[in-house]
């Protein structure tokens, strides 16, 4: 399957990789791409004098979302960037003085105003048993999803719930690419529908041994193809 994708950067930022929540029994292919939010749609705080963090009413444009239709493009023509959510924390600090004998002392505390700025990001299937293979496309199409390298980020792991780095040795034509063996052969096999056998059942040892050793032979052998060949 083939996602359309605008001229990227040769210079791309790692995304920040991590792992939630996968299981491997419920391996899926999906892709990753960046979701528009409109900055305006969500609340803005800042501290009052008291040092009470609380909602504030900037004066800014309307929360573009709710124009409809395309509203990303007008939202970005806004100079609004709707690809990114800055989070805004405060962390308290002594604040520090000098005694009547010059000595550096503790004179209070301040509110010290942190930001970062990260992709709003998200997972589309990109497999042909949901929504026949198209969720990506439409995504990008009808709702204004845009790959990661569009702004400015590398490729993820394909892997379901996995955004750490894809690995060259793990690029497949066929199945996709991914940061491990072990998330190429899985998706392979799920794409394939091959039933893997269970491990990790409470059963004897001898036994658990030999099952684990079919499912690691079923897993090369899913993912054996989609490497011409390879180490895989």
């Amino acid at each position: 399957m083939t996602v359309a994708t605008e001229k990227k950067s040769t210079t791309l930022k790692k995304m920040p990789g991590f792992t939630s929540g996968l299981l491997a029994d419920s391996a899926l292919r999906m892709i990753k791409l960046a979701r528009p939010i409109c900055p305006n749609s969500k609340i803005k705080v800042e501290l009052d004098a008291n040092g009470r963090i609380i909602p504030v009413d900037t004066g800014a444009d309307p929360n573009c979302q709710r124009a409809g239709g395309e509203w990303w493009i007008a939202c970005e023509t806004k100079g609004h960037n709707p690809y990114f959510t800055t989070r805004v924390w405060y962390t308290k600090h002594d604040k520090l003085g000098q005694d009547e004998d010059g000595d550096t002392v503790v004179v209070g505390t301040k509110m010290v105003k942190h930001e970062e700025k990260y992709p709003n990001m998200s997972q589309v299937a990109i497999s042909p048993r949901v929504n026949s293979g198209k969720g990506a496309v439409d995504a990008i199409a009808k709702k204004g999803f845009k790959r990661v390298g569009d702004i400015g980020y590398e490729e993820v792991c394909q892997m379901r719930n996995c955004q750490k780095p894809v690995s060259p040795k793990f690029k497949s034509r066929q199945y996709g690419d991914y940061c491990s063996v072990e998330h190429l052969q899985l998706i392979a096999a799920d794409r394939n529908g091959i039933m893997l056998v269970q491990t990790g059942t409470g059963l004897d040892t001898g036994l658990e041994e030999k099952t684990r050793g079919e499912r690691n032979k079923q897993l090369r052998e899913a993912a054996w193809a989609s490497t011409d060949g390879g180490e895989v």
